[in-house]
């Protein structure tokens, strides 16, 4: 496998401006990879463009896009093939928490999440794997991942955010549909799914998390909150040619907490 074995090849990252996705970002650009960063906000990628350009000479399209909306996709996908030729690794990043449990969240919170978290991933695929399945890289033309969450587990739903975790559990279906549909296109389709990690959906605070963690009673054999940058390995992963065979798969990456669950 070659040092820069995403040289030639774009990486779109939704969701780019913070967590998770900027990290992503930057590892794709480390093996070569030219940069689709989308996000709602528009300062976020421009502050992860930066963070790449210091380091790395790669070409960076900024998306500024609301994935929910489909027309806004449509409009994105439109741009990006104006300006590149390809799109190899397409992650679903982007995702919101809200709402609480499944029966007492309102309509307008149920909307934002599902809208978002599932319809969001939905589009973003539907607007770019016509193409992608037309390239020409071998043994696949494309890879698509997914971020889920331990929250769309059988052994982690969690009616404190029911909604959320209804969501999820959504996004890990698609990835098995999508892995059956795109198979005889040369398309992967796996996703990675975290647990308790430190980004903003936890503000970014250790202290919150350990509180959080002691309220809901929550145990973590290895006893470590995860960082970004473990979840942007497996991506990079993903993206590689040593996960070719690879698809239909949710990666569970968790520190043992969806294991432990009624036995620690």
């Amino acid at each position: 496998m070659s040092e820069n074995f995403l040289e030639g090849k774009i990486a779109l990252v939704t969701g780019a401006g913070s967590g998770f996705g900027r990290e992503m970002a930057i590892n794709f650009a480390k093996k070569g990879a030219d940069l689709v960063l989308n996000d709602i906000d528009l300062e976020s990628i421009k502050e992860t463009r930066d963070i790449i350009l210091n380091s790395h000479e790669v070409e960076i399209m900024l998306a500024e896009a609301d994935i929910s909306d489909e027309e806004q996709v449509n409009l994105m996908s439109k741009k990006v093939f104006q300006q590149f030729d390809n799109v190899f690794v397409l992650v679903n990043n982007a995702g919101i928490r809200g709402g609480s449990s499944s029966l007492k969240t309102k309509m307008i919170d149920y909307d934002m999440v599902m809208n978002v978290n599932v319809k969001g991933a939905w589009n973003v695929t539907k607007a770019f794997y016509k193409k992608m399945r037309r390239q020409k890289f071998r043994p696949l033309a494309g890879k698509i991942i997914n971020i889920t969450s331990c929250a769309g587990t059988e052994c982690g739903l969690n009616p404190f955010i029911g909604i959320y975790s209804v969501s999820k559990t959504a996004l890990i279906a698609f990835t098995k549909l999508w892995a059956l549909e795109l198979g005889s296109s040369n398309i992967s389709v796996n996703a990675i799914c975290p647990g308790i990690f430190l980004t903003p959906i936890y503000n970014n605070d250790p202290n919150f998390i350990r509180e959080w963690i002691k309220m809901r009673n929550v145990k973590i054999p290895l006893d470590q909150i995860g960082e970004p940058n473990q979840v942007a390995d497996v991506a990079l992963f993903l993206a590689s040619p040593a996960s070719d065979y690879i698809t239909g798969q949710n990666i569970i990456i968790d520190g043992g907490m969806t294991i432990s669950i009624n036995k620690i």
